[in-house]
């Protein structure tokens, strides 16, 4: 780790007079930037989210800067500070700990004197798809086995070829790359580390060693130091000096990782061979596997359309495959004049789940990521069987997502759903038909929430991401019941490479112990309709 000389560290900050003892996990996203107050054990007790700055051009470019989007996460978490001392009656905070989630892919180059030295280059924008595909074929043929991605311009690595294109030159000596999350903890605390979840999205690191990939570095002329020394999240980076948010001054640092699986983690996802289904407009399915996967595994999943990578969770990887589910869903209820709530609703209770193959309305010619898709009708169509239509075939995308995952890596233990689709009866028990052991999570915010339980591992020092999850579970007014799975997979290969020593706080209490009894279905337990896949 190396120290930014302009900022020291410090020791906790204790108010006079009562306070509240509280960690802040912040999810810096593409649209917004959210940051979530919590106590050490898991209550939600102020929360703000302001959006995230960006400039945008013609061609469909979009960037910012480091500072830019630091500026950003200080007015979220200071606004989320007021908003938590106005619902305490005044009462002042001293806050323990700080965990940092974010987008992946975009970051900062900073130059030998630890400035920022380039844009940050959205993920999305495509600049760096005439280099990537310029690069060494052996390099290209290599690519998806190293980096357990597929070829393209979303990466790191594309954004720099372009950089050094438009530069003329490659990063200098001394130079060093620190994807978004990390820069705003480097501007906190003045250590410079890396985090496996977000670096496994550069393309520059090889997934088998866990260490920095000698042939992408030497295709961008990069030095062997460009990446930073890899810290696990929940690990502390450091400790917050002096602030523009005073409460943040003493508070512990960790870099909690890519939105994705730190988002699984605050909905309940901490399993072994756990899966998350994030329903979103980009709905997500991600998948925690332990140990390391070989070469061969990572060809296969990202021939079938799934990222593999180091997770957000200390010793796993993680499997992530992308549908456009919710914008085919919110183009249909847009076709059908369902926009509005009401219109909406009404669709939402009149759905039953088909009652054979044939519907007046068929969905077809659409990949799992594409942005458009077909619509066959005949006689009998209707709104309703135009929204059932576009429930079958996100299952029918879900399932073959999940079977490539699985012809893998095996069948997952259990599933937790979360994101605004949720909220309708008809999405949850078409997924609940689709998906296996099944569970709804009612958690509005899990990648600011998933970035406070680092946020409260690090600051504890002593207890596991685990440990700290069954406490932050025991918080909330639902609970999981957990249905009976497939025995674990066979132990993988452990990661290398040595963990660095926490930085030692204030002890959470004791955990409780939580026992969750089954009781009637509601947005948090699985739904009676959740089955196990048809052996015909």
């Amino acid at each position: 780790m190396t120290a930014m000389t302009a900022m020291t560290a410090a020791p906790a900050v204790t108010p006079a007079g009562p306070y509240t003892e509280a960690v802040i996990g912040v999810d810096l996203g593409t649209t917004d930037t959210k940051a979530l107050v919590c106590t050490p054990g898991g209550e939600a007790i102020g929360f703000a989210r302001r959006p995230t700055t960006w400039s945008r051009s013609a061609g469909g470019r979009a960037e910012t800067t480091g500072p830019a989007l630091f500026a950003d996460v200080l007015a979220a978490v200071a606004e989320a500070l007021a908003a938590t001392r106005a619902g305490l009656g005044g009462r002042p905070v001293r806050v323990l700990g700080l965990g940092l989630a974010g987008l992946g892919e975009s970051g900062v180059v900073l130059d030998p004197a630890g400035r920022a030295s380039s844009p940050v280059i959205a993920w999305y924008d495509d600049r760096g798809t005439a280099e990537m595909a310029a690069l060494d074929p052996e390099l290209l043929a290599a690519f998806p086995a190293r980096t357990g991605l597929p070829v393209g311009s979303q990466w790191t690595l594309a954004k720099l070829l372009w950089l050094r294109g438009v530069t003329g030159r490659p990063p200098g000596l001394g130079s060093r790359w620190l994807n978004v999350p990390e820069y705003v903890a480097y501007a906190l605390c003045g250590e410079q580390v890396g985090e496996p979840s977000l670096v496994s999205r550069t393309a520059l690191l090889d997934q088998a060693t866990g260490s920095p990939w000698t042939e992408a570095l030497d295709a961008l002329g990069a030095g062997a130091d460009f990446l930073p020394q890899l810290v696990p999240a929940g690990q502390a980076a450091g400790r917050i000096g002096s602030c523009a948010v005073p409460e943040l001054a003493g508070a512990v640092v960790t870099v909690a990782g890519h939105d994705h699986p730190v988002a699984a983690v605050g909905a309940g996802a901490v399993g072994a061979d756990d899966l998350f289904d994030s329903c979103g407009t980009a709905e997500v399915l991600l998948r925690s596997v332990p140990g390391v996967l070989s070469d061969t595994d990572r060809v296969r999943l990202v021939e079938a359309g799934v990222d593999a990578g180091r997770h957000a969770l200390p010793g796993h990887s993680v499997l992530i495959g992308g549908m456009r589910s919710g914008l085919l869903m919110r183009r249909v209820l847009s076709l059908v004049g369902a926009d509005g709530t009401a219109a909406r609703d009404g669709l939402d209770a009149r759905w039953r789940p088909p009652a054979g193959s044939t519907s007046p309305v068929r969905l077809v010619g659409s990949s799992a990521d594409d942005d458009a898709v077909t619509l066959r009708l005949s006689d009998g169509a209707t709104p309703d069987a135009a929204w059932a239509a576009a429930l079958s075939r996100v299952g029918e995308q879900t399932t073959a997502l999940l079977g490539a995952m699985n012809a893998v890596v095996g069948t997952h233990g259990t599933a937790v759903a979360a994101g605004g689709w949720t909220r309708m009866r008809s999405v949850r028990e078409a997924k609940s038909a689709t998906i296996p052991r099944l569970a709804f999570c009612a958690e509005s915010q899990p990648g600011a929430r998933g970035a406070a339980l680092f946020a409260a591992v690090a600051a504890d020092g002593t207890r596991t991401v685990a440990e700290v999850a069954r406490y932050f579970a025991a918080q909330r007014a639902e609970t999981f019941r957990q249905m009976p799975g497939p025995p674990a997979p066979a132990p993988r290969t452990p990661f290398p490479g040595a963990v660095p020593a926490p930085v030692a706080t204030a002890a959470l209490p004791p955990l409780p112990q939580v026992s969750p009894t089954p009781g009637p279905w509601h947005p948090l337990t699985p739904h009676p309709t959740s089955k196990e896949p048809s052996s015909s």
